[in-house]
């Protein structure tokens, strides 16, 4: 009887186990490919991260791509959906900067704090700089306690790095 119990449980055991991947050859499914779909935050190129060894903000490329392909609509998009209480407004292109407008900064500028302002600002114009010949972005939005119009370049956040 105990033999029978015995074949049994191993019978049930190798049953379970009949569709576990062999050689890991389904485990490719896990894999991040160029294809598979990215989330917000995943989608920018660079995002703000903090170094709790320093005690401060730098900014962290996660990604490259051919800036032939970028657009600014699918970088406003990526950064809108990123930062969820901030939007971007595509405003015009001229030479190398990119015009943007912020309708309702508020949030921006007076409850994100100082840091979180600042991790924004230089997030965002880090990211639409990636846009082949944009070299400096407009923002307009109406001055906080911790943000302010005007135009930006990465050379605006050399301490962020």
């Amino acid at each position: 009887m105990k033999n029978r119990v015995w074949i049994l449980g191993l019978f049930i055991l190798i049953s379970c186990n009949n569709d576990a991947p062999a050689d890991n050859e389904n485990m490719k499914d896990t894999v991040l490919t160029d294809d598979a779909p990215l989330f917000p935050p995943d989608r920018l190129l660079w995002i703000s991260d903090f170094d709790t060894t320093k005690n401060e903000f730098y900014l962290k490329q996660q990604r490259t791509v051919n800036p032939d392909s970028l657009t600014a609509t699918s970088l406003l998009n990526d950064l809108n959906t990123a930062w969820e209480n901030v939007k971007l407004v595509l405003v015009k292109t001229s030479n190398d900067t990119l015009y943007v407008s912020i309708p309702d900064s508020e949030f921006l500028g007076q409850q994100m704090g100082s840091a979180g302002a600042q991790a924004y600002m230089a997030s965002t114009t880090y990211n639409l700089t990636e846009l082949k010949n944009i070299k400096y972005v407009n923002y307009d939005l109406e001055a906080g306690d911790h943000v302010s119009p005007g135009t930006y370049s990465r050379k605006s956040f050399e301490n962020y790095r």
